[in-house]
This record gives structure tokens, C-alpha cells and sequence, in this order.
């Protein structure tokens, strides 16, 4: 959850200072991409239909997903990625499931759905009352968290191997970099060598490998709906590290939304006795 918290900073962190959106894009499929090679190799997709899962699973997590999410962080705040990404996930996952599997929520996990959903206006109201491009961003985060609870529930439904099906989404992310490279040359280099090598490292290992592993290995182990509700420390880091790191403070709307959505989360993962 840390890991996961954090990418929503310090990629923000980055964007403010030297590397734009697409050079951190780069930086992570590049190492995320080549870290995982020998393992698709080891580990080959056994048909076509294999293969065409992966594609789905690798637009849910990969290259797409990353880039809307960096896209909300050029223009909304660190603390309102992680909100609303986590939050809209678990309601639509929860919303896939009933419709595809006719998994009907109980009544602590509708009630805490809503309170989600409650909390994310409220999260978004500011953005959308004072102008500004606060309210894309978090449009952006929207879809960006509906691609993330397909995945969640494509990974428990075709009941993926958690490392193979991982490596998989970002050895299809690779065909950006060469694209990447011929538009933007070696801008990336110019950047400070420390900060570089560091997101190539989170980036690349951390968020993309051993946080989306360990997430695809908790589906497997819990269930979907279960993983995207164990989220509710995301908001709370998110917004502390947002505050601490970049000294983005939230108003005091959006601070009860945040509770509310981690509340609600919380909530909503309670099985039923």
C-alpha cells in the first residue's frame, strides 16, 4: 500500500521539477519492460487466447493506465490521485461483479460503496465549483481507476499466475519506448543522473513489478472484491505524503471526502457474518 501510495507523489514530485509525463512513462516501461523479458520468455502464453487476455490485462494495468494517471498529476494534486483512483476502483469492481458474476454486495459493503461515492464529490467538488483544470485531472484519475478494476477483475476471473501474467503487461508496454526515443530524443538525459536512475527504480521495479505482483497475487488469494477494498490506507498516505513531500493541503471539504472514501473502504470490506 505504501508503494502503491507513493507513486502518486513522487511522480508529481518529478513532473514539477524536471521530467515530464512521458519521460517518467519511459523510464518505467523501459525498466519494467526489460526486467520482465526473461520471465515471458520463461513463461510463454499457452495459445491465443492467452495471449488476447494478457492484451486486456496489459491496457487495464500497462501503458494506457500509467499514462492517464501521470496525465491526472500534471494537473490535479498527488493526494486527489490516490483518492480517487482507489476509490473509484473498488465501486466499479464491486459493480463488474454483480453484473458478470452475479455477485450481489451485502449490506455493509453497499453502504460503505456509497460512502465512496459520497466522499469523491466531495473530493472533486472543489475543482468543479472554483474552475481551473483540478476537475481534468480528476476525470482523468475516473477512468484511470475503472481501467485498474477491470483488471482486478479480469485477474480473478481468468485466475492469472500473479508474476508471469505481471511481466506480460509490461513487455507489452515496450513498443512505446522506441516511439518515445525517436520523438523526444535524449531529453530524458539531460535530467538529473540521481533522480533519473531513482524513478527508472521505483518506477520500473517497485510500482510497476512488485506492487501490481503483489496485488494480482492478493486477487488470487482473496478474491477481487475483497483486494480492491484492502485499500484504505492508499488515501490516508497518499494524502500525508502529498502534505509532507510537496506541501499540497487539501481543503477541508476534500479532507472529509478523503475520510470518508478511506471510511467507506474500510466499510466495505467487511465480510458479512
Amino acid at each position: 500500500m505504501l508503494i502503491y501510495a507513493s507513486q502518486f507523489v513522487l511522480s508529481r514530485w518529478s513532473m514539477q521539477r524536471t521530467l515530464s509525463l512521458w519521460d517518467l512513462a519511459a523510464l518505467r516501461f523501459t525498466a519494467a519492460g526489460l526486467l520482465s523479458l526473461p520471465i515471458v520468455i520463461r513463461h510463454r502464453p499457452a495459445g491465443a487466447v492467452a495471449v488476447r487476455r494478457l492484451v486486456v490485462l496489459s491496457i487495464a494495468a500497462g501503458a494506457p493506465y500509467t499514462l492517464i494517471m501521470y496525465a491526472g498529476l500534471v494537473v490535479a494534486p498527488a493526494a486527489q490521485g490516490a483518492v480517487v483512483i482507489t476509490g473509484v476502483t473498488p465501486v466499479v469492481t464491486a459493480a463488474l461483479a454483480w453484473l458478470w458474476f452475479g455477485e450481489r454486495p451485502w449490506p455493509a459493503r453497499t453502504a460503505g460503496l456509497g460512502l465512496i461515492v459520497l466522499g469523491l464529490a466531495l473530493v472533486g467538488w472543489p475543482g468543479i465549483t472554483r474552475g481551473g483544470h483540478a476537475w481534468l485531472g480528476d476525470a482523468l484519475f475516473i477512468v484511470a481507476g475503472v481501467l485498474f478494476a477491470l483488471f482486478t477483475v479480469g485477474a480473478r476471473h481468468w485466475r492469472i499466475d500473479p508474476l508471469p501474467a505481471t511481466a506480460a503487461v509490461w513487455v507489452l508496454a515496450l513498443p512505446y519506448v522506441p516511439i518515445y526515443a525517436a520523438l523526444a530524443g535524449s531529453r530524458v538525459l539531460d535530467a538529473p543522473r540521481g533522480e533519473v536512475v531513482f524513478q527508472a527504480i521505483f518506477q520500473g521495479l517497485g510500482v510497476a513489478i512488485v506492487a501490481l505482483a503483489l496485488y494480482a497475487w492478493a486477487i488470487r488469494v482473496l478474491g477481487d472484491s475483497r483486494a480492491a477494498l484492502f485499500m484504505p490506507l492508499v488515501p490516508v498516505c497518499g494524502v500525508l505524503l502529498g502534505v509532507a513531500v510537496l506541501g499540497e493541503v487539501p481543503e477541508a471539504v476534500q479532507v472529509a471526502g478523503m475520510a470518508g472514501v478511506a471510511l467507506g473502504m474500510a466499510l466495505a470490506a467487511r465480510q458479512p457474518r
